[in-house]
Order: C-alpha cells, then structure tokens, then sequence
C-alpha cells in the first residue's frame, strides 16, 4: 500500500480540533474540508522544532497529531499572496511542535488525553458541554469533528471575535502606565479579567484553560504566550522569572497593538479596567493571591503555599 493510499484511509478517520483551531479558521475562513484536503493531499513537512506532524498546500497550513484513526488539528493558518496573514504568528507555527514522546500531550508533554464531554467556556461562562478529549494535567480540549459545527454557531453569535490568550494579556498590561510586578500576580490577574471582568461586560475571550496548580489557577496558555509575545518584541520582561521581582511591560511596538485591542472595546468597560487595574496594582501579590483563595476555592487544591496565603479559619473553607 502506498504512501498516498495510507494517508487517504487515514483522513476518513475522526478529526478533533482545539478552541484555538476552531477560531483560526473561522478567521481564515477555513472549512473543516479544507484542514481534511491538506491533510490528504498536501505535503508532509519536517519540523525542525520537534516531532509535530505539519502538512502544508497552496497557502493552508495545518499542525496536527495522529493518533490512531484520528487527527487532532491543534491549529492552522492562511498565507496572503504576497505575504504572511496577520493572523500568522510565530507562536501559531512553532508553540506546539516541541514535544518529545506523542504518546503525551503535545503542548505539556506530561498528560494523555482523556475522551468525554467538556465545556466550551468563554469569558467565564459556560455555553454548554461537548464531546472532545482533555489534557489529564494541562487542560487543553479537542473539541470532535460533531462538536464544532455547534461551537461555530456560538461563537458566531457574539458581537465581537472572542480575544485569545495573547490578548488577554496585552489588554491587561494597556490598562495601566505601569508594569505589572510578579509572575504570580499576572497569572492571577488574567485570571480574575477572564472569570470575572469580561464576563461582567460581555466581553467573549477564549478560555486559557486554568486548572488548579501549585499556587492556584495557572494556565499553559498564559504562560506560554508571554514568552511568545516577548519573541514577537511586544513585551519586555525583567527581573528573575517566575518570582515576585519579576515585571511585565509592554514594548512601542506592543503598546500600538494593545491600543487597538483596548480602543475597541466599550468606554464604560475601559473606564472600569482601568479602576480595576488600579485596585490589583494597590492590593499586590499578597492581596491579589487572598483575593482568589477566597473567591475560588476549587483552583487551591493543589497549592502549595494556603497556608500562607489564607488565615486558618479560612483555609477549612477553601
């Protein structure tokens, strides 16, 4: 059996798609056909930054792992004619092809996925459960092949494109002159603007997928789109990473993109924001870190420094 006959049978089997998957292609307008065609008929490609499966034809580009009679299509993009879509950014291409074993996860390399049903979460909000596979340490989801024409329609519904990850950041960091001081208080702080302030507004934003760890509610996607957007030169971190002396910033380059991210939003939530920003900046690590102790108790299961966040009567309720 050739190469190509091989490939076709595969392409008949089951396709999963991540959030982020989904999104991107409805940015490039792209079908599910279209990510199959790749797959099938385009070229498979080396990946020099790991053991992804990467298929490329005409301007389409698809980064997916094979499982046995599946696809998960973790993300693609659309090339312009002349040049690269705006849309195609060096985290889209390289963020998760540097796994090692693709028994693992492909973006911790530390879980197995886990088939079931699973919440398509937006802004802090559930918009019902969907059949996909989960990351059993990261939290990342496939969304199946039946799930997503559903997911579109959601998504479709909202007045405005939901922000992703990298946006939540930059729309934090906009909101104020000054840097945010702590990687703990960053992860926290996009975590709060997710659960609690863009849903207050009706803001839609992918969810990054928090999940209870050593110090509360941390997410992959946080994480790794701050170092993705300090390659990208949009912000500048100092200090000694992943402690309280670390800092956030936004660069010249990154404060025009953060602006048209914040300019288009509502006046009274850029108002808010900005109050709000205010708050955290006066509360600091300790304050903000006691702040979703208390809120979110289902996120400190996993910590490891409560009893130094929550005074002992409240460390019996979270």
């Amino acid at each position: 059996m050739g190469l190509k006959t091989q490939i076709s049978e595969r392409i008949r089997c089951q396709l999963s798609l991540s959030l982020h998957a989904i999104i991107e292609m409805m940015n490039d307008s792209l079908s599910d056909d279209d990510v199959r065609d790749v797959i099938d008929s385009g070229t498979q490609l080396n990946n020099d930054t790991g053991d992804g499966d990467k298929y490329k034809k005409g301007c389409i580009t698809v980064i997916a792992d094979n499982k046995p009679c599946h696809y998960n299509v973790i993300t693609t993009w659309k090339e312009g004619e002349n040049n690269h879509s705006p849309k195609d950014k060096n985290y889209r291409r390289n963020r998760y092809q540097r796994r090692k074993r693709k028994d693992l996860c492909t973006r911790c390399e530390k879980g197995t996925l886990q088939q079931g049903e699973y919440p398509l979460e937006i802004s802090g909000k559930v918009h019902g459960l969907f059949e996909g596979f989960r990351c059993s340490n990261c939290g990342m989801i496939y969304f199946s092949e039946k799930s997503t024409p559903e997911i579109r329609k959601i998504i479709i519904g909202f007045d405005m494109r939901p922000l992703d990850p990298t946006e939540l950041i930059l729309l934090l960091l906009a909101s104020s002159t000054r840097p945010v001081k702590g990687a703990i208080s960053l992860m926290k702080s996009t975590f709060l603007l997710f659960k609690e302030k863009l849903s207050e507004f009706n803001i839609p934003a992918l969810s990054p997928n928090y999940i209870p760890y050593y110090y509360g509610p941390y997410s992959f996607d946080i994480d790794q789109s701050l170092y993705s957007l300090e390659e990208e030169g949009l912000i500048i971190i100092k200090g000694k990473r992943s402690s309280n002396k670390e800092s956030f910033a936004l660069t010249k380059k990154g404060q025009e993109k953060a602006k048209k991210i914040f300019d288009s939003l509502p006046e009274d939530f850029k108002d808010h924001l900005r109050s709000w920003r205010r708050g955290l900046d006066e509360m600091g690590n300790d304050g903000i870190l006691k702040d979703v102790y208390k809120k979110y108790e289902e996120y400190t299961v996993k910590s490891k420094i409560k009893n130094k966040v929550l005074p002992e009567w409240a460390r019996k309720r979270a």
